[in-house]
């Protein structure tokens, strides 16, 4: 599996918000198009988002930052943040299953 995770913090907890729901919208609107395995969209109570898209290939991840990399130049110019961003491979991964219980 292949990562992207993207750090950005904003100056408060509003700006945040609106960023969440910016972000949900154009990363989450994409899952299918640019075949996103996982998405994680966190936010803090300081105001800091952190965004993981997780991936099945290395050409997958590419062709996504390549496409998406206007969504975060969009909230550059926007806001006042700091953006890191970092590309990994999953080393270790957990994700329990949903299960219903009646």
């Amino acid at each position: 599996m292949f990562t992207k995770v993207y750090n950005l913090k904003f100056p408060g907890i509003e700006e945040a918000k609106i960023a969440v729901s910016f972000l949900s919208e154009e990363i989450g609107g994409s899952i299918a198009d640019a075949n996103i395995s996982n998405l994680s969209i966190l936010l803090d109570k300081e105001g800091q988002v952190s965004v993981s898209v997780r991936f099945d290939s290395a050409s997958e991840m590419k062709k996504f930052c390549a496409a998406k990399g206007e969504v975060f130049d969009g909230l550059r110019k926007s806001f006042t943040l700091k953006l890191q961003e970092m590309s990994a491979v999953a080393v270790f991964n957990y994700d329990r299953e949903a299960m219903s219980t009646m």
